[in-house]
């Protein structure tokens, strides 16, 4: 490739963009189709969620050896082998013929999603300046919102066209797998190595890593050792992995059941419930490019990182509460649609998390925290599908137990980020460092 494209770190975050929209695309195939696999499979809402739940059991997991497969393999190969190997088990779940074989499928296809996010998180930290991360972070969380409004409108359309969700499923996958080859062909671990790249581009990226690492030398001067097990003796991280946890809560209870209640308590139909969905999730892409312009904004401005941070966190924790109570005590169809789009608008602001590591931690530590994180949240993704199912199971198909829970993860995410100090990596100097190795500090 001898053609040299102007900005190219920005055509690699679409293309991060556009790997996250099928990543949510292939995860919310599953809440609007729950309807029908559930009458084909015989389940009831409490197995409902325990089918929604079960692709998180090895997400999860796969967010622990997430930073070390990211660093073993570098983010160019962990991304395209993750989309191809994903690809390829969105398209098998359509054979299962059983529960129990459609669980394997989904148990395998958390294993190939599981690195993503942390391998495209690890990329940006060559691939962008420290000043353009906040934005890249919410602009690549945002392909999660966005995918879940546009797979809410392609799958329905694509079961009411096929005429079955098996089809749909296949087709998801075959896309999936073309997108995990471009993938190859298109990203480069090393901004420098992209034949791509422009010569003044490449040297604005490689300046930018050579200035943070130069600061992060002058802390390891001072005291600060680069382990990880330090990172973790201090309250941010831990603050933030509370505060991710609540956050994902919310957000993969509005992805797995809002569908489903939206057809069921709302009684709209299948393909309205599509066009319904499509509008909440749409509500949290846009939270998200507001979120991450505004921060970086406002921190242009030259207010402190706390001011800014803790303030866009607890206004979205409280928007959060407040809609999700309202849920409880409105009638209208229209209302209710208009509540879980704001919700979902809040909900999403906390895309901006992912920009935080690289705020409270060392680069070197960034992949491990990163990886830490996203377990904490996805931990959410394994209860809360059961929970939500348990809860409308038991009191009998109503949704008012499952709002109260949202607005209560709302209060968490906002307390926990007010405690999170967005100025310090961590910085010892050489006599407080001798004497507090083993202290916990903010």
């Amino acid at each position: 490739m001898r053609h040299k494209i102007k900005n190219l770190r920005w055509l690699l975050l679409v293309f991060f963009v556009i790997a996250m929209i099928f990543n949510y695309i292939d995860r919310s195939s599953l809440s609007i189709a729950l309807s029908l696999i559930s009458s084909e499979f015989h389940l009831n809402a409490a197995l409902a969620g325990v089918i929604s739940s079960c692709f998180f059991w090895t997400y999860t997991f796969m967010q622990l050896p997430a930073g070390w497969l990211v660093k073993k393999l570098q983010p160019r190969k962990t991304i395209s082998i993750a989309l191809i190997g994903w690809g390829i088990v969105q398209a098998l779940t359509a054979v299962a013929a059983s529960f129990n074989v459609f669980m394997w499928f989904r148990l395998l296809l958390g294993i190939f999603e599981g690195p993503v996010q942390v391998a495209m998180n690890t990329s940006t930290l060559r691939w962008l300046r420290k000043d353009e991360r906040g934005r890249a972070s919410t602009i690549i969380d945002s392909g999660g919102p966005l995918g879940s409004a546009i797979g809410s409108l392609l799958v329905t359309g694509l079961i009411i066209w096929l005429g079955t969700w098996h089809a749909a499923f296949i087709f998801l996958g075959c896309i999936t797998i073309l997108i995990g080859i471009l993938a190859m062909v298109f990203i480069r671990n090393n901004p420098a190595d992209h034949p791509a790249i422009t010569e003044e581009e490449s040297t604005y990226l490689a300046d930018g890593v050579a200035e943070e690492e130069k600061a992060e030398e002058q802390l390891a001067k001072e005291g600060t050792k680069d382990l990880t097990i330090n990172v973790f003796k201090r309250l941010s991280p831990w603050m933030l992995l509370v505060a991710f946890a609540a956050y994902d809560a919310v957000q993969y209870g509005l992805l797995t059941w809002g569908p489903y209640y939206i057809s069921q308590s709302l009684h709209v139909s299948f393909g309205i419930t599509g066009v319904a969905s499509m509008i909440v999730y749409l509500g949290g892409f846009v939270g998200e490019m507001v979120v991450g312009q505004a921060a970086d904004r406002w921190r242009r401005s030259g207010t402190s990182p706390n001011i800014v941070m803790r303030s866009l966190f607890i206004i979205a924790g409280a928007g959060v509460i407040i809609t999700t109570l309202l849920l409880n005590v409105v009638s209208s169809v229209a209302v209710a649609i208009g509540l879980l789009t704001v919700a979902c608008f809040f909900t999403r602001w906390g895309g901006l998390y992912w920009s935080v590591p690289q705020m409270i931690v060392k680069r070197g530590n960034m992949p491990s925290l990163s990886g830490a994180m996203n377990f904490a949240g996805n931990v959410m993704g394994i209860l809360i599908p059961i929970i939500v199912g348990a809860i409308v199971e038991v009191s009998g198909g109503s949704f008012t137990g499952v709002f109260i829970l949202f607005a209560g993860c709302g209060v968490v995410m906002a307390l926990s980020s007010a405690f999170i100090n967005y100025t310090s990596k961590g910085k010892l100097n050489a006599a407080a460092a001798a004497t507090t190795n083993d202290a916990v500090t903010a």
